[in-house]
């Protein structure tokens, strides 16, 4: 009786201990936002048929948000220009070789430069991207949730 008590002490001890793992996992990422709040400045003479697609804002459990934007154009062609432009009001972390994730969404390339500037409150992204869906992404990490201004697109917009 003595022993059967014991196992089951053992396997409650060893359930809760899982259960503490698992909820770990569970808060390694949370989405935080998913709703732009930030400005866009839409330059009226120079149409880029560049939209902001999509936005998410999540935080790990080091308390760094990861950010990612994703931009769309509506163009026939699958190669098209970019030229964004982002200032932040506070600074934003280095990641990645030029401080920033970016690339196509689905299969396709980048060909053109991109940094981050001016103690990492200013990133600039320029080019032609070449992307199947019309569709790419930058990723920033930051401290805190960001709010930037962005420029160098049409607006908002979902396709």
């Amino acid at each position: 009786m003595k022993l059967f008590i014991t196992a089951i002490l053992l396997c409650s001890f060893l359930g809760m201990k899982a259960q503490d793992t698992n909820t770990n996992a569970k808060n390694n990422k949370e989405e935080v936002d998913s709703v732009f709040q930030g400005q866009l400045l839409i330059d009226k003479t120079n149409n880029t048929k560049i939209y902001l697609t999509g936005f998410k804002q999540t935080i790990d459990s080091t308390s760094t948000y990861t950010t990612v934007f994703t931009f769309g154009a509506k163009l026939s062609r699958t190669t098209f220009d970019v030229n964004i432009k982002m200032k932040f009001h506070q600074p934003i972390l280095s990641d990645g070789p030029i401080g920033f994730e970016y690339g196509p969404v689905g299969t396709g390339r980048f060909s053109g430069s991109g940094a981050v500037r001016e103690n990492n409150i200013f990133l600039y992204f320029q080019g032609q991207i070449t992307a199947s869906t019309h569709h790419f992404f930058i990723k920033i990490k930051s401290k805190q949730k960001v709010r930037p201004l962005v420029a160098g697109l049409e607006g908002q917009a979902n396709f």
